[in-house]
């Protein structure tokens, strides 16, 4: 079956979205890290369709991302540009083994807030 970033990016958002208003902020994390990560693998796709996505997660994501929207690349400098700095500091597919309470608040905020900002640039929208 093919890999659909798109769908699972969605999915990924609504759920942790529902998770993080009823406080339950460690799996919020977790899967707002995967719809980021769906959100640049999608963008990844739609730009060169040839290519298969990096099966890798945030920091090795990273790397890989900015390779492929190279700053000169005048389709992706949006996504570029978000990426440029450590988004998703702190963020790792290991901490789903972490103690209950590791995430907070603070941090959501400014995952979901970069996250937001990466549909955007892959022209993902997110249902209200």
């Amino acid at each position: 079956m093919a890999e659909s970033y798109e769908s699972a990016a969605l999915r990924h958002f609504e759920d942790a979205t529902t998770l993080r208003t009823s406080g339950r902020y460690d799996n919020a994390g977790h899967l707002i890290g995967f719809a980021a990560e769906c959100a640049i693998k999608h963008r990844i796709m739609a730009l060169r369709p040839a290519t298969d996505a990096p099966h890798v997660h945030f920091p090795g994501l990273l790397v890989a991302a900015r390779k492929q929207f190279g700053p000169r690349s005048q389709y992706s400098v949006s996504m570029f540009d978000v990426l440029k700095p450590d988004v998703f500091a702190g963020w790792h597919v290991n901490r789903r083994y972490d103690e209950t309470g590791s995430t907070d608040d603070a941090e959501l905020i400014k995952w979901f807030g970069v996250t937001k900002r990466l549909f955007a640039t892959a022209g993902l929208k997110v249902k209200k």
